[in-house]
């Protein structure tokens, strides 16, 4: 089954898709994007994902004549067309190919990218769990737009490794926690699930969303609210979640060690009786 990837209008092997040096996605990261997958191969979420999407354009005051409705029977043709058991479907949108210059260019279209590979499977790291470690925060102040310029997350998700560990979460000089480098924030604390509020140094997670809306579902509180490195640390239990991994336990912060729970892999289980089955 083949990897692969349509760009303004047209389907091709993942390998043979290209795109111009002078596309402002290479250049300035001047590019927003999103990531699908599918549970029994159907996409999930899509209707949050694409409003998610659209948000980051307008953010980014990229002009388009993109619609949802354009948008979904592509994603599902990609799908179909490469014929995974589950699919991975990553979506991008930069403000298109110009010379090289930071104003805003005109009369220049966007240029759409989609990719469609296999699904990792992600098992092994939810049963096993995973180790952290936290650095200071020291990305732009939008994180709330899903921007290509990702530069701080390769670096702090390089440090973890170089730590001995898998992950990095940022940590405002406040000590608040923000997220990991690709992942939402959850810990749980006397019997509450917790994780930090929406606004501008999170991307507010799709799965996010409906973990709380699952954890919600099998009887346990759950808040959004500031949450502190201290009590990350102090956690009965804590997990990240993401659209690839969904959700996996943290056993360790910066060499502390946090007990695995009952509460995490029944919040998991609640999630996928709603939404994944």
């Amino acid at each position: 089954m083949p990897e692969i990837a349509y760009i303004n209008g047209k389907f091709m092997p993942l390998e043979q898709a290209t795109v111009s040096v002078e596309d402002r996605g290479y250049q300035f990261a001047d590019a927003v994007y999103e990531v699908v997958r599918t549970y029994c191969g159907r996409p999930f979420a899509l209707d949050e994902h694409l409003a998610r999407l659209f948000r980051s354009l307008a953010a980014i005051q990229l002009e388009h004549s993109f619609t949802a409705d354009n948008l979904k029977p592509l994603i599902v043709e990609a799908i179909q067309r490469a014929g995974f058991p589950e699919t991975l479907v990553y979506l991008q949108i930069s403000r298109g190919v110009a010379k090289r210059h930071r104003g805003f260019p005109t009369g220049h279209e966007p240029v759409f990218v989609l990719t469609a590979r296999a699904l990792p499977d992600t098992r092994h790291i939810r049963e096993k769990g995973i180790t952290v470690i936290t650095v200071p925060d020291n990305r732009w102040g939008r994180c709330d737009i899903k921007s290509v310029g990702l530069l701080a997350n390769v670096l702090a998700h390089h440090a973890a490794h170089q730590a001995g560990a898998n992950d990095a979460v940022f940590v405002e000089a406040d000590g608040a926690i923000a997220e990991a480098t690709a992942a939402n924030v959850f810990i749980i604390h006397n019997g509450t699930l917790l994780t930090p509020p929406e606004g501008p140094k999170i991307l507010s997670g799709i799965t996010r969303g409906k973990i709380l809306e699952a954890a919600r579902a099998a009887g346990i509180a759950a808040a959004e609210r500031r949450v502190t490195k201290v009590e990350l640390l102090g956690a009965d239990e804590a997990f990240l979640s993401s659209t690839t991994a969904e959700v996996v336990p943290i056993l360790a912060v910066d060499g502390h060690k946090i007990g695995a729970g009952p509460l995490a892999p029944r919040i998991y289980d609640q999630f996928i009786k709603m939404f994944a089955s």
